[in-house]
């Protein structure tokens, strides 16, 4: 008998707290700590960098091009394991500037020797990207 009362007491809690109440959405900050936000009347910031502008930065041909072009470029022939272990891990990130050339080059990885490789084949590359826009402005 306790079991039935327990069981139906938590059916019903599950109904009377379990509704949904329409709430309306929040109105838009007014303010951001991104230029962009702030005002769709206001210019945009170009000395800013964007990580998400309305027209990504494009490798002439596109990404796959640019994979290409790097995957041509790295030698990794220096990097052969002795223990059998092939895999070599690094990040890359850049800034596209709004000429479209590639600045602030940064590789993170566990192994120095890759990350100095992996600089100097991106570095490599001397085809400008198409650089983003944020309301039709090269950012």
């Amino acid at each position: 008998m306790e079991n039935f009362i327990l069981i139906i007491s938590l059916l019903l809690s599950g109904i009377a707290f379990g509704q949904n109440t329409n709430s309306p959405s929040p109105p838009p900050p007014t303010t951001s700590k991104y230029p962009i936000y702030n005002n769709s009347n206001t210019s945009v910031d170009v000395l800013a960098i964007y990580e998400n502008p309305d027209q990504m930065p494009d490798f002439p041909d596109g990404v796959l091009a640019f994979r290409t072009k790097f995957q041509n470029a790295i030698v990794l022939d220096s990097f052969r394991s002795e223990n059998g272990e092939n895999t070599l891990k690094g990040l890359i990130s850049f800034v596209i500037e709004r000429d479209g050339s590639m600045t602030d080059l940064k590789v993170t990885g566990s192994n120095e020797k890759f990350n100095a490789e992996v600089k100097k084949a991106v570095r490599s590359i001397k085809e400008k990207w198409m650089p983003g826009k944020i309301k039709g402005e090269t950012v």
